[in-house]
């Protein structure tokens, strides 16, 4: 379905925020911004005097074979030029490290910013996408910033400039040069619009690519086991294509631009070189003059020229930067009131009343009135058929979102009166999808605890039945464990989460079907560890396999979100109802 364009105002207004927007990132940097302007004012000044003494040094020494004019050249030019290579020297080196400093700036804020959006907005949106605009996009924002103020305001400058020398030599001349201004200014503004809704469409396209490539490779067996290649090279070639197109419509516009403006300068220059004709044979013009006329009319245009090839640099900068922006204005869905309360102890206590829950991205409802308490110390299982809302509760427990309507308290704080900093403190998590970092065995176990000492983190990993096979690697703690810890088993993963969210000595645990994925060997070893750090603690445990759960001194089960049964797991099965049904499935 295709989107209602906006009003003309609306569109207006919009992109006089977007504009604003980045100005903001610019506006800390106005000192040396101003630095450069005034080397390009300079530079520009150069270029006019230069043009302005052409005409009487070429009359002065080719025509009238002046030799001290001849003299004042050799002498002169040489320190013009010097003064112009440092003018553009400082005035390049400066926009490059504005531009430089306000990506730099824009680049930590997107990072400080994702990491501080809700889980919601990595459901809604792919990491491919994200990622195309923190590099693709990021990096033709800094051609834009760094680019169109060194090329653009500098030409704009050398054209002004050239202008109050041509008016300055022949004003009539100069009003028919100034004919190809407004003409520039509708061709620039038509092809923009094309530019810039090409730019965005190919971009994004650029992160659908990015998707089709990241999918390809992180299911490569699945593709190859299935015979699946020719299927995702099609569907790749599908986007490929699109992208080509866009990005031809993009060129098509760019293209255009360089040889309209060539005609119409060669129009105007016809049109000069007929009138100074007319009036050097008529004695209202010298040949220096319009030798000077011809020479600035010849350097404003090729500035001119670049004026126009930089607009295309420009909408492609603006339609990048609207899809940062787009990502710098999500707002989390989890909102911490300005002065959250503080827990400095944590008995355990967790209580949900009346919850009801549903996801952003769904329709249906995940938890409907659902209401327990787990007392400090104990050990809750939540059971159930997939799809009962078991994830959730632990998503709710972390405060990854919050309930729609009802209350979920620790110790008998609304968690929504807390911050989420100061909540997670006292919450250890480990889950069936074990994510390690490409870094030391060291530096994954302290993640929760970044300050703690070499003796807590041996403490956590014996405690995790861990230590052994740390021992046993090469450089023992600092051995780098590669990419999503592919030099580990299943096993070991599990055991260094389990270690990663101990060492917070944390009074609430939660383990979401932690050993779901490991084999019955792994399976045993993992949760043996499980049950050594057990004691003290509130541990909340979401578990498929039921044979996980039979020590539990409760245990939920769910059934479409709703609190189907409770008790352990004699009483449970006693009772003949949905977790007998489970269990004996299992069994």
């Amino acid at each position: 379905m295709s989107e209602i364009p906006l009003p003309r105002e609306e569109r207006k207004k919009q992109f006089r925020a977007l504009v604003g927007s980045l100005f903001k990132y610019v506006k800390p940097y106005k000192l040396r911004f101003a630095q450069a302007a005034v080397s390009m004012i300079f530079l520009a000044a150069i270029r006019g005097a230069v043009v302005y003494i052409l005409g009487p040094v070429i009359q002065g020494v080719f025509i009238d074979k002046k030799l001290e004019i001849l003299t004042l050249v050799i002498i002169g030019l040489p320190v013009i030029f010097v003064f112009r290579m440092a003018a553009e020297y400082i005035n390049a080196y400066l926009m490059s490290w504005i531009g430089q400093k306000v990506v730099q700036q824009i680049r930590d804020d997107l990072f400080n910013h994702i990491h501080r959006l809700s889980i919601e907005f990595y459901w809604r949106k792919r990491s491919s996408d994200v990622m195309s605009r923190v590099i693709n996009d990021l990096n033709n924002v800094q051609s834009t910033i760094q680019f169109i103020p060194l090329y653009g305001i500098r030409d704009i400058l050398t054209v002004t400039s050239l202008l109050g020398v041509l008016f300055y030599i022949n004003w009539r001349f100069a009003l028919v040069s100034l004919v190809i201004l407004p003409v520039t200014a509708v061709i620039l503004g038509i092809l923009g619009k094309k530019m810039r809704q090409a730019s965005k469409e190919s971009n994004i396209l650029v992160g659908e690519i990015s998707h089709k490539f990241q999918e390809s490779l992180q299911g490569i067996t699945v593709v190859k086991a299935f015979n699946y290649e020719d299927e995702a090279i099609r569907k790749f070639r599908v986007t490929n294509d699109k992208y080509f197109s866009r990005m031809m419509r993009y060129l098509r516009a760019t293209a255009l631009a360089g040889p309209l403006m060539e005609f119409l300068g060669s129009m105007i220059l016809v049109a000069i070189i007929y009138l100074g004709g007319k009036a050097i044979f008529a004695g209202t013009m010298t040949t220096a003059e319009f030798f000077s006329f011809i020479a600035g009319f010849f350097t404003a245009y090729m500035p001119l020229k670049n004026i126009a090839n930089l607009n295309a640099k420009l909408q492609m900068g603006l339609a990048s930067w609207e899809r940062i922006h787009q990502i710098l204005e999500e707002r989390p869905a989890v909102i911490v009131t300005s002065k959250p309360g503080n827990i400095t102890q944590l008995a355990g206590k967790i209580e949900f009343k009346n919850v009801n829950y549903k996801y952003p991205s769904r329709e249906t409802q995940v938890l409907k009135n659902l209401s327990f308490v787990i007392n400090p110390g104990e050990v809750a299982a939540i059971v159930g058929p997939s799809g009962s809302g078991k994830t959730t509760v632990i998503h709710l427990l972390l405060r990854f979102f919050d309930p729609i309507t009802g209350s979920i308290s620790a110790d008998g704080h609304d968690l929504r009166d807390l911050g989420t900093t100061d909540l997670r403190r006292h919450i250890g998590l480990v889950t069936q999808d074990t994510i390690l970092f490409d870094d030391t065995v060291f530096r994954n176990i302290t993640i929760g605890k970044p300050d703690a000492s070499m003796e807590e983190v041996v403490e956590a990993a014996k405690a995790a039945d861990a230590r052994a096979f740390i021992d046993a690697m090469p450089q023992g703690y600092e051995t780098i464990l590669g990419e999503r810890g592919i030099k580990l088993s299943g096993g070991q993963r599990q055991r260094l989460a389990i270690a990663r969210a101990i060492i917070k000595k944390p009074k609430i645990l939660l383990l979401d079907e932690a050993t779901s994925n490991l084999d019955t060997a792994s399976e045993q070893a993992v949760q043996s560890s499980i049950e050594k750090i057990l004691g003290g603690r509130t541990v909340v445990m979401v578990a498929h396999r039921l044979s996980t759960v039979r020590n539990a001194d409760k245990i939920f089960v769910l059934k479409k979100g709703e609190l189907a049964e409770t008790g352990s797991h004699q009483e449970l099965l006693a009772k003949g109802g949905i977790y007998r049904g489970l269990y004996e499935a299992q069994s």
